[in-house]
């Protein structure tokens, strides 16, 4: 008795494990990738032969060329009243690190804007006032 025989099939590659070892490497890319915090407008910073580097203040001020100011990430409307109110808030909302601030101006917005700003800061409570600026020299 001669039994049925079967027709050679030809080797299946399975993709299955290829593809979860390709979506747990982009997890782990994904998950280990360092961004940096960089604002929605390029704000052009002035330079300082003199700039020290120093590690990020818990609060941000953004002033953009426009005279636009931006304090953590929200843009502040209604002039000096609406930029004395978030900074009270950015206050009240971190009691640890409240003394704090450092202010990012474009290096075409006015003296009297940043002034205006630090004055603010100041009056809110913040004692530690710092101007971010880039090293070298920059062409006007």
């Amino acid at each position: 008795m001669r039994l049925a025989s079967r027709e050679s099939e030809a080797p299946e590659i399975n993709l299955t494990p290829l593809i979860d070892v390709v979506l747990l490497m982009l997890v782990f890319f994904i998950m280990t990738t360092s961004f940096s915090d960089r604002e929605a407008l390029e704000v052009n910073l002035p330079s300082a032969q003199t700039a020290e580097r120093v590690d990020p203040a818990p609060l941000a001020i953004v002033i953009h060329a426009d005279g636009t100011v931006r304090i953590d990430g929200q843009t502040v409307a209604g002039g000096v009243s609406g930029i004395a109110t978030a900074l009270a808030a950015a206050r009240r909302e971190r009691p640890a690190q409240a003394d704090q601030v450092r202010i990012r101006a474009d290096h075409r917005v006015a003296h009297g804007r940043v002034i205006t700003v630090m004055d603010e800061a100041r009056r809110r409570g913040f004692t530690r006032v710092g101007i971010a600026t880039t090293g070298g020299e920059r062409t006007p």
